[in-house]
C-alpha cells in the first residue's frame, strides 16, 4: 500500500540522503566514534553557540531546572546496501560532535542483507523484552515495524516521546503533519517521531504518465499525445513511419517487463488506482479495491492493452522481459515510449542516445481517458514518513536530552549545512546567487556520486530533514537544468505536486486479515492481466475480470473492508487540510 519513494528537485544527492539514517549505515564503518578536540573554550563556546542558534527549547518553564546533557552518545542506524562514511575521509562526524561540544559521537550500524531483515532484528529484540534495544534507534516506517514499536511502547519498553516534543519546538515543528500517523492509536501515545519524511514543496514531480521520444513524434508531425487515443495514434505511427533503429525493429512502447511498469491506472478516476488495484474510499464511506470494485474500468484498460499487444505496439514478451533487456533497447534509441521515474530510464535513455543522435529525447506527458476524465491531472502528493526514531524507555533524562540536543541542532539551518554539504571552502562554495554548489575539487573528486561523497559523511548524518532551509539554500541541481525536464514539467503544468493525497485509505496500513487474504495476490494480478492482454476475444477479458471479482471475494475481500474502514476512523488528516 505505500507510493514509492520520490527523488526531488533539491539535488539527487541530497534527497537520497534524507533517508540514509532512517535506512542506513555503512559498508566501511560498522561503528564509528569521534572524539571532539581537546580545546575546552572552543568546544564551549561552539556548544553555547549552538544552543543559541538554534532555539533549543529544553527549558521552556522558566521554574523547571534545565536538564543536563550526557557527553558520549551512541545513535544506531540499519544499512542494507549502500556506502556509509569512511573513517580515514570523515570530515562531518568529527566536526558534529565538536559543535554539539561532545567528546563522543558513535553512529552504530547495524548491516542486514534487506529491509526483512531488519524487521525479524525488531521482532527478536521484541521478544525477549527489548533487553538488546539500542537507546536511540533509527528504523522504517512500514505496518510492521510501527506494529512492533507500538507494542514495545505499550509495554513500556519504548520511550513516550510527546514530552520530547513541547520541550524540543524546532522539532516539533518539523514532524508535526506526521505526528497522526505515528501515534499510537490504542493510547495516543508517541513511541517513535518521523525521522526522513516526504515533502511536497522540495519534490517536483518525476513520474508523468508516460515518458514519450519528442524527436519521433516531430519526424511523424505529431504533437504531444493527451488522450489514451492519441497515444495510441502516434505508437502506430511509429510502429509504421519510424520502422526501424540501425536495422533494428523499434518497440513502440515498452510496458510491463519484470517491473511489471503501465498505466492502467488511466482508466480509473484520479487516486483509485496504480496499474495493480488501489484501496480507496467509496461514495458509501467505505473501503474499495478499484480492481475489484470497478470491473467495468478494469475491462477497459486491459482491452486497450490487448489491442496494442495484436498489432505490436508492445513486444510479445512483454511479460517475461528483465529490465536489462529493456535499458539495452533504450540505450540502443529503439523505444518510443516507456514508464517510470526519469533517473530510471528517461533521462538515462537520452543521453545515451544523444551519443550518436543529439536530437534524441525523452520527455513526460499526463494523459487521460476522455471516458472518465475532462482533462488530464497532476499526480496527488502522498505525505508519509519513510523512517522513524525510537528511544528506549528508562534512559536517563540527560541522555535522552543529548539525543534530542541532536536533533535539534542538525535541523537549525548551520546544522543542515554541515550534514547535506560539509565543510565550506572544502565540500562547498557559494555560487552568484548566494547558493551552495559543490567546490570544483569535490566535484571533481565525486562527479555528484552520493556513495562517493558519503565516504566523506556527506549526507550520512541527516538525522531529521529540515526542507526551508535545503530549498533556501540549494542551487538548482543538474537534472533541473535539463531541457528534456523543462519541457516535461511545462507540459504537465507544474513542477509540484499542488495538492495532497486526503483519502484516509492511502494511509491505512494493511492488517491481520489483509494481510492473510492478499497473500500471493499480486503474482495472481499479474497473471490476470497478462492473460487478459493476450486473449483472443473482448469476451475472454471481461470473464477473466469477472472470476478475479469473485475470486476476490472468495478468498476475503468483504473482510478486508470491513477491517480497512474500520481502521480509517483512526486517520487523522486535519494537519493536511
Amino acid at each position: 500500500m505505500r507510493i514509492q519513494r520520490k527523488v526531488g528537485i533539491l539535488l539527487s544527492v541530497a534527497t537520497l540522503s534524507l533517508g540514509v539514517v532512517g535506512c542506513s549505515g555503512s559498508n566501511n564503518n560498522d561503528n564509528a566514534t569521534n572524539t571532539a578536540t581537546n580545546d575546552t573554550t572552543k568546544t564551549n563556546n561552539a556548544a553555547a553557540t549552538n544552543n543559541t542558534a538554534t532555539n533549543n527549547a529544553a527549558a521552556t518553564n522558566t521554574e523547571e531546572k534545565p536538564l543536563g546533557t550526557v557527553s558520549d552518545l551512541k545513535i544506531t542506524a540499519f544499512n542494507w546496501g549502500w556506502d556509509n562514511a569512511d573513517p580515514a575521509k570523515d570530515i562531518v562526524l568529527p566536526e558534529l560532535t565538536k559543535r554539539l561540544g561532545l567528546n563522543n559521537l558513535t553512529y552504530d550500524v547495524l548491516k542486514t542483507g534487506s529491509y526483512g531483515d531488519v524487521v525479524q532484528k525488531l521482532q527478536l529484540w521484541a521478544s525477549t523484552g527489548g533487553s538488546d534495544w539500542p537507546d536511540f534507534v533509527a528504523v522504517g516506517a512500514d505496518g510492521k515495524t510501527k506494529l512492533i514499536l507500538n507494542t514495545m511502547g505499550e509495554s513500556g519498553k519504548l520511550e513516550d516521546l510527546t514530552p520530547w516534543l513541547d520541550k524540543y519546538p524546532n522539532v516539533k515543528k518539523a514532524v508535526e503533519k506526521l505526528l497522526p500517523f505515528s501515534t499510537n492509536p490504542h493510547d495516543g501515545k508517541l513511541y517513535s517521531i518521523p525521522q526522513n519524511f516526504s515533502n511536497m514543496q522540495a519534490y517536483a514531480i518525476d513520474q508523468p504518465t508516460i515518458w514519450i521520444r519528442k524527436d519521433w513524434l516531430d519526424k511523424v508531425n505529431l504533437g504531444y499525445p493527451k488522450t489514451i487515443d492519441e497515444f495510441y495514434n502516434a505508437l502506430k505511427a511509429f510502429k509504421e513511419q519510424i520502422k526501424d533503429v540501425n536495422g533494428q525493429p523499434v518497440v513502440p512502447y515498452s510496458a510491463f517487463g519484470e517491473n511489471f511498469r503501465n498505466m492502467i491506472n488511466v482508466f480509473f478516476p484520479p487516486g483509485q488506482n496504480n496499474g495493480t488495484g488501489w484501496w480507496y474510499t467509496d461514495a458509501d464511506g467505505k473501503a474499495a479495491r478499484s480492481d475489484v470494485s470497478q470491473p467495468d474500468n478494469l475491462i477497459r484498460a486491459l482491452t486497450f492493452y490487448n489491442k496494442l499487444y495484436k498489432e505490436g505496439l508492445i513486444e510479445e514478451e512483454s511479460f517475461s522481459l528483465k529490465q536489462g533487456q529493456i535499458d539495452e533497447k533504450g540505450n540502443q534509441g529503439r523505444i518510443g515510449a516507456v514508464h517510470g521515474a526519469y533517473w530510471e530510464q528517461a533521462n538515462p535513455y537520452t543521453d545515451s542516445m544523444k551519443k550518436t543522435d543529439p536530437n534524441a529525447k525523452f520527455v513526460g506527458v499526463q494523459l487521460y481517458d476522455p471516458t472518465i476524465a475532462s482533462g488530464p491531472s497532476l499526480p496527488q502528493f502522498r505525505l508519509e514518513a519513510w523512517s522513524l526514531w525510537a528511544v528506549k524507555a528508562g534512559l536517563p533524562e540527560e541522555e535522552v536530552n543529548t539525543f534530542f540536543k541532536t536533533l535539534d541542532y542538525v535541523l537549525s539551518e548551520e546544522g543542515t549545512i554541515l550534514t547535506k554539504y560539509g565543510l565550506e571552502g572544502q565540500q562547498w562554495e557559494r555560487n552568484a546567487d548566494g547558493k551552495i554548489v559543490d567546490t570544483k575539487a569535490f566535484f571533481d573528486e565525486t562527479q555528484g556520486d552520493w556513495n562517493k561523497r558519503a565516504h566523506l559523511g556527506i549526507d550520512v548524518y541527516s538525522f531529521i530533514p529540515n526542507y526551508e532551509a535545503l530549498i533556501k539554500n540549494q542551487a538548482p541541481s543538474g537534472y533541473e537544468m535539463r531541457d528534456d525536464m523543462i519541457e516535461t514539467w511545462k507540459n504537465l503544468g507544474s513542477k509540484f505536486p499542488t495538492e495532497y493525497i486526503t483519502d484516509p485509505q492511502r494511509y491505512v496500513d494493511p492488517g491481520d486479515v489483509e494481510n492473510k487474504v492478499t497473500v500471493g495476490e499480486s503474482d495472481r494480478y499479474k497473471q490476470l492481466v497478462a492473460k487478459s492482454i493476450t486473449a483472443k476475444n473482448p469476451d475472454d477479458i471481461k470473464k477473466l475480470v469477472e472470476d478475479w471479482g469473485k475470486n476476490a471475494r472468495a478468498l476475503g475481500y468483504d473482510k478486508v473492508v470491513e477491517e480497512r474502514t474500520e481502521a480509517a476512523k483512526s486517520i487523522n488528516l486535519e494537519s493536511l487540510k
